[in-house]
């Protein structure tokens, strides 16, 4: 019985035990493993196994036991920026071999936050990082510079509170009025740009992707090591950059 008074369905929290349980290993593991793994009998954890795999949620193999293609199908269901991804995935890979740097897909989580969601990389010898999935400081990244100039000024108040930001290189903007100055310029351009402010020699610049209904979709852009990426080099593919997010936006519409 739960805290609130409502009853729970046991078996359907043992099913979400064991899913988690095989996700978390790359292998797959058998049935006895598994009943070490989640402290549940044997015989319990066979008869939720069976009734996962009728319903297309685990898979049986030689190795044991793994997670099936219907959760797959279920997580892109749920995935709020599928559509998104899709209508940006074409435009962003031409965007890459046209400009012969990485081209990545950004949108905003919370208020402030973001993600990365598509990184596109030109074959290089010299590039950048993965940086899907992972965490970046919005005041170090142009990407993050268009999430946080979309903010009510309360909002960034709030985000900036009394300062100094952390600071990652020289050039890292730290001081809250001088970020505050930076995003003046980005709204008033519409665009944002980086250059060695989270990593010396890296350089990047973005432009916003917008709904149909004009609020902020997500943010596309290039980056590149700064010996490409160079001034007259962002002012050379700016256009293109903010052509590719025109070609977006007219899909997603």
């Amino acid at each position: 019985m739960s805290t609130t008074g409502t009853p729970r369905t046991k078996s359907l929290g043992r099913a979400a035990l064991l899913l988690r349980a095989i996700g978390a290993q790359p292998a797959p593991l058998s049935a006895s493993e598994l009943a070490r793994a989640t402290d549940l009998p044997r015989s319990t954890v066979a008869r939720t196994l069976r009734t996962l795999a009728d319903l297309g949620f685990v898979e049986e193999s030689r190795g044991g036991w793994a997670l099936g293609y219907e959760l797959v199908r279920l997580g892109r269901e749920a995935d709020p920026h599928r559509r998104l991804v899709g209508a940006a995935y074409p435009a962003l890979a031409g965007l890459r071999d046209d400009a012969g740097e990485s081209a990545l897909l950004a949108v905003p989580r919370g208020r402030p936050g973001m993600e990365i969601l598509l990184q596109l990389d030109a074959e290089r010898h010299v590039g950048v990082a993965n940086w899907v999935g992972a965490e970046v400081p919005l005041h170090a990244s142009s990407a993050g510079k268009l999430i946080l100039a979309d903010l009510d000024p309360e909002e960034l108040d709030a985000w900036l509170g009394p300062g100094p930001l952390s600071s990652y290189t020289g050039r890292t903007i730290t001081a809250p009025d001088e970020l505050r100055a930076e995003l003046m310029r980005v709204r008033r351009q519409h665009w944002a740009e980086l250059v060695d402010e989270l990593e010396t020699g890296l350089a990047s610049i973005s432009v916003p992707v917008h709904s149909p209904d004009g609020l902020l979709a997500g943010v596309i852009g290039l980056s590149g090591p700064t010996f490409r990426l160079g001034r007259a080099r962002r002012r050379e593919v700016l256009p293109r950059i903010l052509a590719t997010a025109g070609e977006i936006e007219r899909a997603l519409a």
